[in-house]
């Protein structure tokens, strides 16, 4: 959702200049400001959706994963594995998805457990949390990997 600040100086015409420090207003006709609208509300949009699609993950991490890799990805030592600069994880999302699919020592399989979107939300934030930082991989992969 765009904010509504945004869309009443777009849709009014009257936006902040940081370069003039003050407000400008700009004389724009019903179009212009359409035109204005429509990529910001995408932009929001897929930030909003970013933002909600991390949140998902880190959630499903929290109630599935946290109580052996905890909250902060660094795990027990010598127990449970940390996630957080892990090479496995860092390497390909292929090789994460397969653990979470098979399973691994101490790790359970979550094969039939959670669905495909939900193993692809959880691999995604561990992915890309706590300095890690990997390419995403879809639930559609994953279920390929079954």
């Amino acid at each position: 959702m765009l904010p509504t600040f945004l869309v009443r100086r777009i849709a009014t015409g009257c936006v902040y200049s940081r370069a003039m420090k003050k407000q400008t207003l700009l004389h724009l006709n019903k179009r212009n400001r359409a035109s204005l609208l429509f990529p910001a509300f995408v932009f929001c949009s897929s930030i909003a959706g970013a933002a909600l699609a991390q949140d998902k993950g880190e959630l499903l991490f929290l109630n599935n994963c946290a109580e052996c890799h905890q909250r902060d990805g660094k795990g027990i030592p010598n127990i449970y594995p940390a996630l957080a600069g892990s090479e496995v994880v860092r390497g390909s999302a292929v090789d994460v998805a397969l653990v979470m699919l098979i399973g691994r020592g101490e790790m359970p399989s979550f094969a039939g457990s959670i669905t495909y979107e939900d193993m692809a939300s959880i691999i995604n934030y561990v992915r890309n949390s706590w300095g890690n930082s990997g390419e995403e991989i879809s639930a559609q992969r994953i279920e390929k990997l079954r």
